[in-house]
């Protein structure tokens, strides 16, 4: 057997089973986590880096630098935003992807905050700028080990 067929029959042993998620199921996972990765396009480049966010019935709320390169960037552009699970042991877990144009909060988006949870950063710095990512398009997929 030559080393590529012997990479290839390894290759071709996978037996978890991918699913589509609906879009009810992709909300629950976004309700479950507080971090993430939103990407969009620098002058360098695609940059990809973790957020804290919060997820409202609209979109996903998140704070940042007024000086910093999300402000400069992926404000009024369209970006992308990705939280998933990984089980490494059973080689299985979950991918939800939300797209949208991240633009800053509205007056009418700061009045249902008013009362409710607001995004609470990590990192340090003046995060004064809430951006929201409406969900333009939502999915998800689900990887599940074999035997399910």
């Amino acid at each position: 057997m030559s080393t590529a067929e012997a990479f290839w029959s390894v290759a071709g042993t996978a037996s978890g089973r991918l699913v589509e998620m609906t879009r009810d199921e992709s909300l629950q996972a976004l309700q479950s986590k507080s971090v993430g990765r939103l990407a969009y396009s620098t002058d360098d480049g695609p940059r990809i880096i973790p957020i804290n966010y919060i997820l409202t019935e609209d979109g996903i709320i998140f704070r940042t630098v007024p000086d910093g390169e999300v402000a400069r960037f992926a404000l009024d552009s369209t970006c992308a935003f990705e939280i998933d699970e990984i089980d490494e042991f059973f080689e299985a877990g979950w991918s939800v992807l939300a797209v949208g144009v991240a633009q800053l909060l509205t007056e009418a988006d700061f009045q249902r905050l008013r009362y409710g949870k607001i995004p609470e950063p990590w990192a340090d710095g003046p995060r004064i700028l809430f951006v929201k990512l409406p969900l333009m398009r939502l999915s998800g997929r689900q990887l599940l080990p074999s035997g399910r």
